[in-house]
């Protein structure tokens, strides 16, 4: 395996867990703002799209290994990463359907509410 293509594989990754980690941060800083229930489906809905992204990053590297080691058919190795990449898709949907409810169950802080007009 080449620094090539580890390199492009990090290139391909990073930028999103970049944001996923400035996600927990941001998160993390308007705790105080947010119900107990949006901030921890926040939380979890990040860390099921970080492991959704290790899973997709570990498997782009594990990958040519796989392929080189092991006397796989077509349809066996098309059936396995048929699971990693189903596995993956699933977790990147759990974790966003989880961020959706963080942003849909959040409570509306005491300061909102003061400045919102009044359509009585």
């Amino acid at each position: 395996m080449t620094m090539s293509y580890l390199f492009s594989i990090a290139l391909g990754h990073l930028p999103m867990l970049a944001v996923l980690v400035a996600g927990f941060v941001l998160i993390g800083m308007r705790r105080a703002h947010l119900s107990r229930r949006s901030v921890l489906m926040g939380y979890l809905g990040l860390g099921a799209l970080v492991l959704a992204e290790v899973l997709s990053a570990l498997w782009s590297v594990a990958l040519p290994q796989i392929y080189a080691s092991l006397d796989f058919t077509s349809s066996s190795f098309g059936m396995v990463s048929l699971s990693v990449n189903l596995v993956a898709a699933l977790l990147s949907a759990v974790g966003i359907g989880l961020l959706i409810a963080a942003i849909v169950t959040r409570t509306h802080s005491p300061s909102a509410a003061q400045h919102a007009p009044n359509y009585q």
